[in-house]
């Protein structure tokens, strides 16, 4: 019986999804997979390939992954990633590298292995699905195991790369020793304090906690020599050093050994450690309600030090810088500085150095400014800087000082200083021979060291999410930043290149872009409103010089009545000064309301037109096919009729 068209057509269509079938199981059993995607991030990388393959028999490894089969919807992305990467493994390891993939209920046998064997325990996540708030329980944890060896990841937060953290827990339970990090302590705890007033134990810092994945993070005694076998060097806060103290970092330096040093010119996580104020007393003996109490020991020369090292700085200037790409973050102060791509097209991150390289946004909380000795421009490589629309201010303008209670701060300075039109650094590597020194140095200096508080690395664990709504806000690489760092000065660079391996954080740049208008915008009317209370103040203070003149000038007049006269004459121009400042801050306060009322309609109007295009041009791709599939129906329904039954045949 001879086939009519449409069978035809049915054969061949199963013929080709048998085939695909086909192809497909073939290339599962080959262990063949291809990441079509654009970022890539289910691709394994050649490092962690090599990695894989060095897995050998006689120390095999065991991965134990206890993921949960049912997420809320902003995690099934995760669970995809940690299941096709662990799936990765399994097909590319060999004999000695063993998956073992388990979907626990809440109360099973197997979440009871999980929390007791490898202390995995579920986690409690925001569920926004179907427009109701909820918790759930969630398993996304992974053990490696290589005989007494063993790493665990307890949870694979959303803002997690898999692949960097499955690399680095298979290499920690590889090799044969973590490379040591030595913490100098000093008056910035970060790893950790007995408070005694408080009689409680402070906890370390989020930043070492990172680093023990990876490192063996030592405390080490400021007044005793580095040992040998500490790798890198960490010095937090070098301003609260005594000199003896800084003798000891300094000849480590000067060996050509690797260090980390930070210089803080208003750290948040404590004014009292300022570079201006005096060392803190040892614990115990300190008093009062300001933190002081019995003599402290002197600071060491921290600037001299840092000249030596081949960084020029000055300890009382907090840098501020007016560009801000974030619209939710427009109230922060300026000081808060953003290192980012700017909109004249610099970009601090395209430098050749691997540190920065690959990076998108840091962000540094009142930090200072670093400048090259004079002579030795070439050793230092910038790795974080300012726009040109920078500047800075004093510390004592920004703070104040109580007899009780200590410093306070920070508050605005009462007059921004002023844009010095060029770049300012706040971090940079210095590779350098110094003066009569016989091995290079390899130092990395940090202007800030909040960069490295606890509070960015829960949002580099929550992707972005700082507000807990379920979406990316903002994406910092702080602690990729710090951790790129510590690693280079290692030598040890086989993750920073994983790093970069993230979701693209994806803005609407229009909008981006109007608010970048408004804010420049602003910053004119607050610096012509700023120069024209300039401008009145020095003609007030003339006014006030020539009424004084005159009035000294004025015979038959004794000096006490020329003093009245003077002051009263002085009374006279304060307040119309005081006059005049009140209508100019009025002015200025209308000004920016205008300003901001204005890009605020502009933002509705581009957020609407998104909007509006977002709801029409979705269906227009399907209007468009069936409009295709009709017209051709139709034609061949026409192409079917009898030329006889036709309209119009004769």
């Amino acid at each position: 019986m001879q086939l009519v068209a449409r069978h035809h057509r049915l054969i061949r269509f199963l013929s080709v999804g048998v085939t695909v079938a086909s192809l497909t199981y073939m290339a599962l059993q080959a262990g063949f997979r291809l990441d079509i995607t654009s970022e890539g991030l289910s691709r394994i990388t050649p490092g962690t390939l090599e990695l894989i393959s060095g897995v050998s028999e006689e120390r095999p490894v065991m991965v134990h992954a206890f993921v949960s089969r049912d997420v809320p919807r902003d995690y099934v992305p995760v669970r995809q990633q940690i299941v096709s990467i662990l799936r990765e493994l399994d097909a590319r390891g060999g004999t000695g590298l063993t998956v073992r993939i388990v979907e626990p209920e809440l109360h099973s046998v197997e979440a009871q292995e999980a929390m007791d064997k490898y202390r995995i325990a579920p986690v409690r996540v925001v569920n926004r699905e179907g427009g109701r708030l909820g918790e759930n329980q969630l398993f996304l944890g992974i053990a490696f195991v290589s005989g007494p060896r063993e790493e665990v990841i307890p949870f694979v937060d959303r803002g997690l790369s898999v692949e960097y953290e499955f690399a680095r827990a298979l290499r920690v339970v590889t090799q044969e020793k973590k490379k040591v990090l030595g913490v100098l302590r000093t008056d910035a705890p970060i790893m950790g304090n007995f408070d005694l007033q408080a009689r409680r134990q402070q906890p370390a810092w989020r930043v070492v906690e990172e680093l023990k994945k990876q490192y063996e993070a030592r405390s080490l005694n400021p007044d005793a020599k580095i040992p040998d076998d500490v790798d890198v060097l960490m010095v937090p806060q070098v301003s609260s050093l005594t000199q003896e103290q800084l003798d000891i970092v300094k000849a480590y330096v000067d060996a050509g050994r690797p260090a980390l040093l930070t210089v803080d010119p208003m750290p948040l996580f404590d004014l009292r450690l300022a570079p201006g104020e005096p060392k803190l007393p040892p614990p115990g003996q300190g008093g009062g309600f300001g933190g002081g109490g019995g003599p402290s020991e002197p600071k060491g020369d921290f600037v001299a030090f840092l000249r030596d090292v081949g960084v020029q700085w000055t300890p009382e200037r907090v840098v501020f810088d007016t560009f801000n790409p974030h619209p939710s973050f427009a109230d922060v102060p300026p000081h808060v500085v953003f290192v980012s791509k700017r909109p004249d097209g610099t970009d601090p991150f395209t430098a050749p150095d691997p540190i920065v390289q690959g990076l998108s946004e840091v962000v540094m909380l009142f930090p200072g400014v670093l400048t090259p000795v004079s002579g030795r421009e070439d050793e230092l490589t910038p790795l974080l800087a300012t726009g040109k629309a920078s500047g800075f201010n004093v510390f004592d303008d920004m703070v104040q000082k109580h007899m009780l209670f200590g410093v306070q701060g920070p508050f605005p300075p009462r007059k921004r200083g002023p844009i010095t039109n060029e770049s300012l650094v706040l971090g940079a590597r210095i590779q350098s021979f110094g003066s009569g020194q016989e091995k290079p140095r390899n130092v990395v200096v940090l202007g800030d060291l909040d960069l490295v508080g606890d509070q960015f690395f829960a949002m580099h664990e929550r992707g972005g999410d700082i507000d807990g709504d379920g979406l990316d806000d903002i994406r910092f690489d702080n602690v990729s930043f710090l951790l790129n760092v510590v690693d280079t000065l290692a030598g040890d660079d086989r993750f920073v290149e994983l790093r970069k391996r993230k979701p693209s954080y994806r803005r609407l740049e229009r909008v981006d872009e109007l608010t970048r208008e408004a804010r420049a915008e602003r910053e004119r009317e607050i610096q012509d409103a700023n120069a024209k209370a300039e401008a009145g103040l020095e003609e007030a203070q003339k006014a006030l010089n020539q009424a004084v003149d005159a009035i000294k000038d004025q015979q038959g007049l004794d000096e006490t009545t020329k003093q009245i006269m003077a002051k009263s004459a002085e009374e006279a121009e304060n307040r119309r000064l005081k006059a005049k400042q009140e209508a100019v801050e009025l002015a200025k306060e209308r000004a920016v309301t205008r300003t901001e009322a204005e890009h605020m309609r502009k933002v509705d109007e581009i957020q609407n037109r998104i909007r509006l295009l977002a709801v029409l041009l979705p269906p227009v791709p399907a209007l468009i096919m069936g409009t295709m599939i009709f017209a051709r129906k139709r034609r061949r329904e026409r192409e079917t009729i009898p030329q006889s039954r036709k309209r119009g045949a004769q």
